[in-house]
């Protein structure tokens, strides 16, 4: 993350790679629905330095959202220190979510990592008094608030809600008896928290009053009931893509390039090894069933809002993983029975090891790749720019890149709508451009993007389809090799100074222009009165 500064996807239309050049993020506000996106998108760009920015967001998010977590778990006595450490990895190192080097995404992490800086504020909260407890209970209304930036956190948000419940359930009488010492607990949260509980609903309120979505963006969110197929195969998509997948990929990588895996096997011992496990639980602690449960629970509620939205993840498309970053928790908490189980069998410090231990080996070793494969990306984006950038401009607006680059060796991904109309207007000036991967796209695009463009609250508004056209070939270098191969070399370049980056850019890529209208590609003006728009 620190030394990846390429943008990815939708990162070109809201943060600016150089302070000349031309972004429009109104439709954030008056289109997407994303107030808080937009703000933490235009103070980035207001520094001059965006990428520095959304990076240090994200690894805030990380650190202290990793530390709150622990910290919270260990003080409410769900955890020893060895379990708490380990559940903390699992979920901030979970691969299943590849965008982490995202820059514009970064802003998920970082609302991730507030939702558990305000749970741990709320612990603190819990047992204050006086001038103490109304401050933290301003600073944790205000964490959760933003940490709503990503949507699907109100359903970790209820998980705290219901830990605030059963909090306050454990501290009234037991003389009581349970009905009415549930409905007291109950009536004591929400005369004691109003703040808290009217939180979700004011958001959503002022959302849908002040900042309703429109156009693509209430298309894309089409929220509906879904049918029990729909539920049960949307549940499928989300294990396989969150979990099946992952595990399947991290196994074939470790067997193929077994370095990152055993560099993580020393960062991960380290770690666990270094807290020992508690030696009198509690019987929170001891409950094995429990963790479980929460987990299958927590799985299909944190899935359910997207498939009422009609959206699912993919492994196979890094940018579809962007819906997965929250389900690192129900992998701890299975992780966490599993070890718990184990613990009975071969104790406390061996299961730790080998379910945590492997987890996190696993994990951060999957989270390498996919960071190599974003590297090799970045590197492929700034040699195509560099190429482009060093020739006269054609006379052609838009253009089609006929991406020939990729090698069976490595992993790939064509490049999207805003990647290749952000890198013509990084190489060439703030022009109407509007570029796109053939491979990647339907023969109606211009029609599709011709529709887009109009769309209220669009944000494609920039983009003209209807210029002269021109075809761009991208093929590999004679300094072109595998992802892993290409990394090691730039690092060697950047770091160690072994050779000069832009020679070893220019070797990268054969990059060849022909003006003319693109072979595969209906033209504007055969439009059909039927278009509608892909998501």
């Amino acid at each position: 993350m620190l030394l990846n500064d390429g943008l990815f996807m939708d990162d070109w239309l809201v943060l600016k790679p150089r302070p000349d050049y031309f972004i429009d993020i109104d439709f954030l506000l008056n289109g997407a629905g994303h107030p808080i996106f937009y703000s933490y998108d235009t103070f980035a760009n207001w520094t001059g330095a965006p990428v520095v920015v959304m990076v240090s967001l994200a690894l805030a998010g990380i650190v202290f959202g990793a530390v709150c977590l622990m910290l919270t778990a260990i003080r409410l006595d769900l955890l020893d220190r060895a379990e708490a450490v380990g559940f903390a990895l699992i979920v901030w190192t979970y691969p299943g979510y590849q965008l982490w080097a995202g820059k514009a995404n970064a802003v998920y992490v970082f609302s991730f990592g507030l939702l558990f800086v305000g749970a741990w504020l709320l612990t603190l909260a819990f047992s204050a008094q006086g001038w103490r407890r109304v401050l933290l209970r301003v600073a944790c209304a205000c964490l959760f608030v933003l940490s709503f930036a990503l949507n699907s956190t109100v359903v970790l948000y209820a998980c705290v809600m219901l830990g605030l419940f059963v909090a306050t359930w454990r501290s009234g009488a037991v003389a009581h008896g349970f009905v009415r010492r549930a409905w007291l607990a109950a009536w004591r949260c929400a005369l004691g928290y109003p703040e808290l509980i009217a939180l979700p609903l004011v958001y959503a309120g002022t959302l849908g009053i002040w900042f309703k979505r429109i156009g693509l963006y209430a298309q894309h969110y089409g929220a509906h009931l879904p049918t029990l197929g729909e539920l049960a195969s949307g549940w499928k998509a989300f294990f396989d893509a969150g979990y099946r997948d992952v595990v399947g990929h991290a196994i074939r990588a470790a067997i193929q390039v077994p370095a990152p895996f055993v560099l993580a096997a020393v960062l991960v011992g380290v770690a666990l090894l270094l807290p020992r496990p508690g030696t009198e639980a509690t019987a929170l602690r001891r409950a094995t069933a429990l963790p479980l449960i929460l987990a299958v629970g927590l799985f299909l509620a944190l899935s359910s809002p997207y498939l009422i939205a009609g959206l699912r993840p993919s492994s196979k498309h890094f940018y579809e993983s962007r819906h997965l970053l929250l389900f690192g928790v129900p992998a701890g908490l299975a992780l966490l029975a599993f070890k718990r189980q184990a613990e009975r069998w071969i104790g406390p410090t061996a299961a730790v090891a080998m379910l945590f231990g492997l987890g996190s080996i696993l994990w951060i070793g999957m989270l390498w790749n996919d960071y190599v494969f974003m590297q090799a990306r970045t590197l492929k984006q700034e040699a195509l720019t560099r190429s482009l950038a060093d020739r006269i401009q054609p006379t052609a607006t838009v253009y089609a890149l006929d991406d020939r680059f990729f090698d069976y060796r490595s992993r790939d991904v064509p490049f999207g709508l805003a990647e290749v109309t952000g890198m013509l207007r990084l190489a060439w000036g703030n022009q109407p451009f509007f570029g796109f991967a053939l491979r990647a796209e339907r023969p109606d695009i211009l029609q599709e993007m011709e529709w887009k463009r109009v769309a209220p609250g669009t944000a494609f508004r920039h983009f003209d389809p209807s210029g002269p056209q021109a075809t761009i070939l991208l093929k590999a270098g004679s300094g072109a090799a595998s992802d892993r191969a290409l990394v090691r070399k730039y690092y060697a370049c950047r770091l160690l100074a072994r050779c000069d980056v832009a020679e070893f850019l220019a070797q990268l890529a054969e990059v060849k222009i022909t003006v003319g209208p693109i072979a595969g590609i209906l033209p504007l003006n055969g439009a059909s009165e039927d278009v509608s728009p892909g998501r």
